[in-house]
């Protein structure tokens, strides 16, 4: 599955950044160079990797037109991604930091140990410092922030204090990679569901976020790479009678997902 056209894999991240960086590839993984990635970032002091959680191609789909600045990018450049089995947050920002899968890498949860070598570790390895980034009780504070050489923890707030968190570190300390979760998206779409237009507020909100953080970061040398870690599908309360998003299946709602970079 790793690295053919139509069926490219999350494993196929951690590869493709190091290639940019030109560093080695976390020597567990098993997906491959993103070639036409690769080649666009070449030259980039540094990467980026900003995940709007669960932003998959079925919501995609619906409400691009909500996100024009992100649609402007996907224009240029835009790949689909499968998130591996389960389709869960913890188990995919994991392939994408390690380009394993989950019985290599070992993170079923968030509070879990790596179990192969990520790009924090290569990253540390060759001189350089990391930066996990997400809002508290949150993978990309709880899991990646622990193990990157800076943990960008954003409090209980909102995707608003990732933002300025990314924007603080990449002022303070400007790490050569960083990879930073925006997880309110997915708590939207669990409460209303991926294809409801409750969620539209939120997607313009993201789409301006994102907008402000690709011009804070480019001109400091950074390559950005935005995608998601899994997808949603609609599901319905048995209890409540009422539309909401749920995930972890091998559904093509839960697995396809975006991918542009900048």
């Amino acid at each position: 599955m790793a690295g053919t056209p139509d069926k490219r894999s999350m494993t196929d991240i951690a590869p493709t950044v190091s290639a940019v960086l030109g560093l080695p590839c976390p020597a567990d993984a098993t997906g491959s160079v993103i070639q036409e990635m690769a080649d666009d970032l070449s030259g980039s002091e540094r990467v980026a990797i900003v995940a709007p959680d669960a932003l998959g191609d079925f919501a995609w789909q619906q409400w691009k037109g909500a996100m024009p600045y992100l649609q402007s990018l996907h224009a240029e450049r835009s790949i689909i991604l499968h998130s591996i089995m389960p389709s869960i947050t913890p188990v995919n920002f994991a392939c994408m930091v390690t380009g394993a899968e989950l019985d290599v890498h070992g993170v079923n949860a968030k509070t879990e140990p790596f179990r192969c070598e990520t790009l924090f570790d290569v990253v540390h390895g060759a001189g350089g410092r990391s930066a996990g980034i997400g809002l508290d009780g949150y993978t990309g504070s709880d899991l990646l922030g622990r193990h990157a050489d800076i943990c960008g923890n954003a409090g209980k707030g909102s995707d608003a204090d990732v933002e300025a968190k990314i924007i603080e570190i990449v002022n303070n300390a400007a790490p050569l990679f960083l990879i930073a979760q925006l997880g309110r998206v997915d708590d939207v779409f669990h409460k209303h569901g991926p294809s409801s237009a409750a969620v539209v507020p939120m997607l313009k909100e993201t789409d301006a976020r994102l907008e402000r953080l690709i011009g804070h970061l480019k001109p400091l040398g950074y390559g950005i790479i935005i995608l998601s870690d899994h997808g949603q599908h609609d599901l319905v309360d048995a209890t409540q009678g009422q539309k909401k998003g749920g995930h972890g299946t091998d559904s093509p709602e839960d697995r396809r997902v975006p991918c542009t970079w900048a």
